[in-house]
């Protein structure tokens, strides 16, 4: 007497040999798009050079030129300024980000503190600059800020990687270069206010101006004494901005 059993393994042998052509023939379509989806490489445990660029923005001469630059300012003034840009941060938060991938690489002169990090950020559309403690005195959050909304977003938002990384990281050289007194080749020195002229004038308060404020005063008195609660949660809402900011997107 037979069984059915064998009959029914033969049944489903059979139904399933089209399943490993179904397999390599999905596996051949998605293989030229993996290269779009892979995850950006890790940053190295230590920086090869100055520029480290793993999004591959940055054509070979624009990484030769910023090299040279921040390997001279370096030997001038210590400051370690490194470049990093990614394709994607997988997520992550920039600012965390860079602050772990600063203390990873240790940058700056033990016991001063001077290291400068630019992170850019491709698919994110971000930036940000890291700035060590001793360099905050002359380099603070506003200016880095500043550096990066006047010499890189304007670039970054035509897709011109290279000037816009160039420019803001000039611009960050000059900074240095001007509080250290030196030079540092290729890169033209900070431009300085023009001294003003003795005995010049400086236009102060009029009446018209004491009076309005006086009218404003005033009126702030009277809130307080009616509502004090009210003006007590707007001291605390204003006070809870950062004083400077030191990133940001270029969309």
């Amino acid at each position: 007497m037979s069984s059915g059993l064998p009959e029914a393994g033969r049944g489903k042998r059979e139904g399933g040999k089209g399943l490993p052509f179904l397999c390599v023939a999905l596996f051949s379509f998605v293989l030229p798009f993996l290269p779009l989806y892979a995850a950006t490489p890790p940053p190295p445990a230590v920086p090869p050079d100055y520029v480290v660029d793993l999004a591959g923005i940055l054509d070979d001469s624009t990484e030769r030129r910023l090299s040279a630059s921040l390997r001279e300012l370096e030997q001038k003034t210590t400051v370690q300024m490194v470049i990093l840009t990614l394709q994607s941060l997988e997520g992550e938060d920039i600012e965390g980000f860079s602050i772990r991938t600063v203390e990873r690489w240790k940058l700056g002169q033990k016991g001063k503190d001077n290291g400068v990090l630019l992170t850019v950020s491709v698919q994110d559309r971000e930036y940000r600059f890291e700035v060590g403690y001793g360099l905050e005195g002359f380099l603070p959050d506003s200016l880095a800020g500043s550096i990066g909304r006047e010499h890189l977003v304007p670039y970054f938002r035509k897709g011109d990687f290279n000037a816009g990384i160039v420019n803001a990281t000039q611009a960050v050289i000059r900074t240095i270069a001007a509080h250290e007194g030196v030079e540092i080749t290729d890169i033209p020195p900070a431009r300085r206010a023009p001294p003003q002229r003795v005995g010049k004038k400086v236009p102060g308060m009029g009446i018209l101006d004491m009076i309005v404020v006086g009218i404003v005063l005033l009126g702030v008195l009277l809130l307080f004494i009616k509502h004090p609660g009210l003006c007590l949660l707007l001291l605390l809402t204003s006070g809870r901005g950062r004083g400077g900011w030191t990133g940001g997107g270029w969309s």
